[in-house]
């Protein structure tokens, strides 16, 4: 999995800044949040659908708004 750092989110665990990314499923993509450079801590955060999307960009903006719970 291909990972973006967040601009605000940081680890609820250690502080470090968090990255995020997809992973694609049949009828979507899981958005998973990692601290690649701190304790190791993942979560999912959550899903889009297939259908909410028209474009990777579209993909990007919703994956990087999950992340606003650790902001």
């Amino acid at each position: 999995m291909l990972v973006t750092r967040h601009p605000s989110a940081t680890c609820p665990r250690c502080g470090d800044p968090l990255s995020f990314g997809t992973k694609v499923e049949a009828t979507g993509w899981k958005v998973f949040y990692v601290c690649t450079d701190g304790c190791g801590w993942e979560r999912m955060a959550g899903w889009v659908k297939l259908s909410e999307v028209g474009h990777q960009d579209d993909l990007h903006h919703k994956a990087e708004e999950m992340g606003k719970q650790w902001a």
